[in-house]
């Protein structure tokens, strides 16, 4: 079933900025600096019962809080991000503003030598993840939250991370009254109690992370057994042209391992890829979380 527009831009209407931490998804969540949970709640300011705004969230276990600042969970912790350039343009005009609406809408049919639209990659997203009410999720590495607002509109909850503040806005401001949470933390370190969500999705964000088997296995972590990962990463060229292009953007942080490579990170994250999908070097894997 193709979505809609809305699922791809956002909600028609509505308050375009509520999108903000739920108190709901504290027991979900879990200190940054010492990895105990859950994080408890102090000195909220908030709209309603069930938001936080701004605040102090707490943990038992160090002592140590982090602070929900303009809706956005800061839980970075000691952890930092990796300087390349590819990493740099998350955080620099006007790639946060831009990216979705000039880049990341022709990026596949680009890649992929075909006409492959965002709607066709979230049909594949949800068929893996199968959304619902009740249902919590992770946008790792989330840009402007392309994969949370799909999940969203099906009426999952879903927790947006990526390192870059000015993306979070983006979340926040294209995610109207849907329920998504911003939080500023790393794809290798997810403040998330282990076993806690239903699944995970990370698009087009994985090549230009740095530590990738981390990243998977942090996915792999925080999702229930039988839970399900979903990605979308680029593989290696399989042209001499395209081998050289690749070869000429490494320095800039972007790596591209083989699709067997990527596949093989999954399987050793404690994932049983259930699918794999290749358009030229777009790669798509579905995958479950093992464990009784």
């Amino acid at each position: 079933m193709p979505r809609s527009e809305a699922a791809v831009g956002g909600p028609p209407n509505g308050d375009k900025t509520r999108a903000t931490m739920l108190r709901s998804l504290l027991p979900l969540l879990r200190c940054p600096f010492c990895a105990a949970g859950p994080v408890s709640a102090t000195q909220i300011v908030t709209a309603d019962d069930a938001r936080i705004d701004n605040g102090t969230l707490g943990c038992a276990a160090c002592g140590r809080s982090t602070e929900v600042v303009d809706r956005i969970w800061h839980a970075m912790g000691t952890h930092t991000w990796s300087k390349t350039l590819a990493q740099i343009s998350n955080v620099t005009p006007p790639t946060p503003q831009l990216y979705e609406r000039l880049w990341r809408v022709r990026s596949l049919s680009l890649l992929s030598g075909r006409s492959f639209p965002n709607n066709e990659e979230l049909d594949e997203l949800t068929d893996a993840l199968r959304p619902g009410a009740g249902k919590v999720f992770v946008d790792v590495a989330c840009s402007e939250g392309l994969y949370a607002r799909a999940l969203a509109t099906r009426g999952a909850t879903v927790i947006a991370i990526d390192h870059s503040r000015p993306f979070l806005r983006r979340v926040i401001h294209r995610a109207g009254d849907l329920p998504i949470v911003a939080v500023r933390a790393m794809a290798q370190h997810l403040p998330i109690v282990s076993g806690g969500l239903d699944g995970a999705g990370m698009g087009a964000s994985l090549n230009e992370i740095g530590d990738q088997p981390t990243a998977v296995a942090e996915m792999a972590r925080v999702v229930r057994p039988g839970g399900a990962v979903f990605s979308m990463s680029l593989t290696t060229a399989t042209t001499r042209r395209g081998r050289i292009i690749q070869r000429m953007l490494a320095p800039s942080g972007i790596t591209v391992p083989t699709a067997d490579a990527t596949v093989e990170m999954f399987e050793q994250a404690g994932l049983t890829v259930d699918s794999r999908r290749l358009d030229r070097i777009v790669l798509r894997v579905a995958a479950t979380r093992r464990g009784g």
